[in-house]
């Protein structure tokens, strides 16, 4: 008796064998594709911060602190995971919703003359290695340079992170060009008027300056080539001929915390300035084009 073949049986596995490994193929492309075209996700730690504005003098509790996710590239410096860590602490000088809690906020202090600084424990100033600090006047000599004008209504405290934006001048008394001057620039100090007040029949007496009340200056940290040129800046005396427009210091501005710069493992200060490329290419980088008469005067007219 003959045995019956089987050839068609074989061919018919042997096209379904290659159809599935066809098919594999294809579903571990897409899987490949899909994970080299989805960047890593970047690694982030809570962080402490203060759930509402908090008082100078205030009490921290659970009520008035939470977390945040930060990105593990944009921490601030010496933070705190949970709220355990800080409930119960004195808070002694007033932060803002959503500013960290770290060490140096804690250990701020007020000193004679209302003045708010970070201390350190040799009671000098944290000044990053390869920096200065600089004394810088709160408010300018025009309208529009007020002490509550320029300083973001007072809110900028010890501690904060701080864009300039300033006036270049020019060789005509019409010329300006208007751009941020400097980028990233910690404030390590706030100095406030003494606050002095006289009872009937009494002697006069000096008290700290309340919570955002206006200051008198800031202690700022810059280079030394960059306190040359602020220094520079608020001297007024650089104008190219005479009759021209001198170069002026118009607005302090507040960055996030999440824009902060930070010490690197070496004690340099390395500021957190934006270029074009990356995510946050709204940010002006440290060579913006300025805003002058002609630019701004295109920047709003109907095209």
């Amino acid at each position: 008796m003959a045995i019956p073949s089987n050839k068609p049986q074989n061919r018919i596995l042997l096209v379904g064998g290659i159809i599935f490994a066809l098919l594999a193929g294809v579903v571990v492309f897409i899987a490949v594709s899909k994970s080299s075209s989805t960047p890593p996700a970047q690694p982030e730690t809570p962080v402490v911060v203060a759930e509402t504005a908090i008082t100078a003098g205030s009490q921290l509790s659970a009520a008035n602190l939470t977390t945040r996710e930060y990105l593990n590239i944009d921490l601030p410096t010496n933070y705190y995971t949970t709220t355990t860590q800080v409930v119960g602490k004195t808070l002694p000088v007033p932060v803002s919703a959503g500013t960290p809690i770290t060490e140096q906020l804690l250990q701020a202090t007020t000193g004679s003359g209302g003045t708010s600084t970070l201390t350190a424990p040799t009671s000098q100033l944290p000044i990053a290695n390869n920096d200065v600090a600089l004394a810088i006047p709160a408010h300018g000599a025009t309208s529009d340079t007020t002490v509550d004008q320029m300083t973001v209504g007072y809110y900028i405290l010890a501690g904060d992170q701080i864009d300039i934006i300033g006036d270049l001048g020019g060789s005509t008394s019409t010329s300006h060009q208007l751009q941020y001057v400097f980028q990233d620039i910690p404030v390590v100090a706030v100095g406030y008027p003494a606050a002095t007040t006289t009872p009937s029949g009494g002697t006069a007496t000096t008290t700290a300056a309340p919570a955002l009340s206006a200051p008198n200056y800031f202690v700022v940290e810059m280079t030394r080539a960059q306190a040359e040129e602020m220094t520079a800046l608020l001297t007024g005396d650089y104008t190219a001929v005479a009759g021209g427009n001198p170069a002026l210091v118009l607005k302090y501005v507040l960055r996030p915390t999440s824009e902060y710069g930070t010490t690197n493992s070496t004690g340099d200060f390395v500021p957190k300035i934006e270029n074009i490329s990356g995510p946050d290419t709204t940010i002006p980088p440290a060579t913006d084009q300025p805003v002058t008469p002609q630019s701004l005067s295109g920047a709003f007219t109907n095209s």
